[in-house]
């Protein structure tokens, strides 16, 4: 039987292409995405079939790829199907398996993109994705002001509490090292 969730638009030729350049799958909101990267020469494009990304989708994007990149659109909808990605693939992280994420200009798409600026637009958009802990420090430290001792507190416990969630140790014990440097140089004293 068919199951969407299990499935992604264009994996079968998306992991060929992969395997034969060595290129990370593009992960992108949607099918029309993806037809058009792969009309501009990025043929490693994959998108869920109408839902969010699922489990089972990020476990078959990784077996072909360590870290793939997310690239979905530049408005508040991308921003957050960037942010249920985030929320969906802590828990399953392992050793070596991450996300990356390009994020596009605001209210643009792939397809305007490629039409705007050509491939070589899109192309300079990959070559400085952000990695899954740089997206999520960013959410947590534009959601929750630390400008108290409270709030700082908040921020803290916050992070904690989503690190916890990460099934590998090896992987939960980096991140909490990573977050607590982050944090202790957002919190220390100016010199």
């Amino acid at each position: 039987l068919f199951h969407k969730s299990d499935v992604l638009y264009n994996y079968n030729a998306a992991r060929a292409n992969a395997a034969k350049s060595g290129a990370a799958l593009l992960v992108c909101e949607g099918d029309m995405d993806v037809i058009a990267l792969c009309g501009a020469g990025f043929r490693t494009a994959v998108a869920p079939l109408g839902t969010a990304l699922t489990d089972q989708q990020l476990q078959l994007i990784w077996r072909q790829s360590d870290e793939p990149v997310l690239c979905f659109d530049g408005d508040k909808a991308g921003l957050a199907a960037a942010y249920r990605a985030v929320d969906r693939a802590l828990p399953l992280l392992k050793p070596g398996k991450s996300l990356r994420f390009a994020f596009l200009p605001d209210g643009q798409d792939p397809d305007d993109v490629v039409r705007r600026g050509g491939p070589g637009a899109f192309a300079a958009l990959l070559e400085r994705p952000e990695g899954l802990a740089d997206v999520l420090w960013a959410r947590e430290t534009a959601a929750r002001p630390a400008d108290t001792p409270e709030r700082r507190a908040a921020l803290r416990a916050g992070l904690r509490t989503i690190i916890r969630g990460i099934a590998d140790k090896d992987v939960r014990s980096a991140y909490g090292a990573d977050v607590a440097a982050r944090l202790q140089a957002m919190f220390a004293p100016p010199p």
